[in-house]
């Protein structure tokens, strides 16, 4: 049986409809009323649309959980694409489920679980998909500003959280290798796969259009327009060649600040707006991922330089990079303890040294990427339509708007910034500093 649900709910099918309605109806509790609403902003997500759903019982209790369907331009009939749901299901259903039960095995103290959002049901049915998870907001979460960079004591939470996360994968692939194996094979990166070539090539190329506008003044521009002409060949090569090493992990995918929620552990009676800063005295502090859409098998360096690239500024780097890669290498090491593992038989030091350095040049054409969208204001943010090729293929394309002198300012100190650091850190050694 269908409930009566109300609100936001055009473009949510019959059958996402049903699914709500019988998960809930698991609960056993008397349902009055059932409203969804949206979430976020224009430019937060583009590959799902995030709805909340606001339950109340007879019995005057209330509930609230999320709901992420597959956008209306997002179902299309070609076969060859593949939904970055069934990543997020995969994950929700199979991964971070295990994680829990190897740390519980070896009784992990509490404030060393991995955290995640609790998932109340998933639906895989093409152009039906649709994962229910838990609001973290009703528990104080929250996310920070996408238009701030982080500072150093939030870097470091986070990449605590990253190694945690990497060390889990680790160990499962030591104890169950043929399961690890077998979720590698099921994840897969919507840009990169092999499938999507031609799609990928014609969806950067068209972006690159607008980079080139947007970067038109910038002293590194050669640089950039460079970089992003060979993301795709560069990334497919690493791809290739490190699919399945003795160092891959299940990685996160898509670490940028709208993807990570916060919580001050404090008794607070305001619920906290425009905090950037989480250095707390005599407070603890933690943080949770969100959004697996585009997990998949990579290096462990992948996750990191993501984040780095995208969520810091030039100068934080500049004074804490190095201590931040001391920092992600030892807390590997500290979880990897639980089980008995060392972080130099696991990943010694020397091959993320290196793998930071081989990483770097697609890292830094990814960041491109990233902030040039995550930068913008909601009303600056472009549009994601599907395109035609030949009349039977269709691809994602952005409509790019227009942009204000200061989001223009702000989108070319942070790439720029990029760029420098990596000259600092001698990741870009083939081309001259500026």
């Amino acid at each position: 049986m269908i409930l009566n649900i109300k609100g936001d709910v055009d473009n949510i099918t019959k059958r996402q409809l049903e699914f709500i309605s019988d998960v809930l109806s698991k609960q056993r509790i008397v349902v009055n009323n059932v409203v969804i609403e949206n979430v976020g902003e224009k430019g937060d997500n583009y590959g799902s649309q995030v709805k909340r759903i606001k339950v109340q019982y007879k019995n005057g209790g209330e509930f609230k959980m999320i709901a992420k369907v597959r956008p209306d331009n997002m179902k299309i009939q070609n076969q060859t694409v593949k939904s970055v749901f069934i990543n997020e299901i995969i994950m929700f259903n199979e991964v971070l489920p295990k994680f829990k039960e190897l740390q519980e095995n070896v009784f992990v103290p509490k404030e060393d679980l991995f955290q995640y959002p609790l998932c109340y049901g998933t639906l895989d049915e093409r152009d039906n998909e649709i994962l229910l998870l838990e609001d973290l907001s009703v528990s104080n979460f929250f996310t920070l500003d996408k238009l701030k960079p982080l500072d150093n004591d939030t870097v470091k939470l986070v990449l605590n959280n990253i190694a945690n996360m990497h060390s889990l994968s680790c160990v499962l692939r030591k104890k169950e290798p043929q399961l690890f194996n077998k979720i590698l094979d099921a994840l897969f990166h919507p840009l990169f796969h092999p499938n999507n070539m031609t799609k990928t090539r014609i969806f950067l190329e068209n972006i690159l259009k607008d980079f080139e506008a947007v970067f038109e003044t910038s002293r590194y521009r050669n640089i950039i327009v460079d970089i992003m002409n060979v993301l795709v060949n560069a990334s497919m090569e690493l791809m290739s060649s490190d699919s399945k090493s003795k160092y891959s992990v299940i990685q996160h995918g898509d670490l940028w600040t709208n993807n990570i929620m916060f919580l001050i552990q404090v008794c607070i009676y305001v619920f906290p707006t425009n905090i950037q800063s989480l250095t707390v005295d005599n407070q603890k502090l933690m943080c949770t991922f969100i959004d697996y859409q585009l997990s998949r098998d990579s290096l462990p360096v992948s996750d990191i330089l993501y984040f780095i690239f995208t969520c810091t500024d030039y100068k934080t780097r500049l004074k804490h990079y190095l201590n931040w890669m001391d920092f992600y290498h030892s807390e590997l090491d500290r979880h990897l303890s639980y089980f008995d593992l060392k972080v130099d038989d696991v990943y010694p030091r020397q091959n993320f040294d290196a793998d930071l350095k081989r990483y770097a040049k697609p890292a830094l054409g990814m960041s491109f990427f990233v902030l040039n969208f995550s930068l913008r204001s909601p009303q600056e943010a472009p549009d994601l339509v599907m395109a035609n090729i030949d009349g039977t293929e269709q691809i994602p394309q952005f409509k790019m708007g227009a942009l204000s002198d200061k989001t223009f300012e702000t989108i070319n100190e942070r790439v720029e910034g990029v760029i420098e650091s990596c000259f600092d850190f001698g990741y870009l050694t083939d081309v001259n500093r500026i």
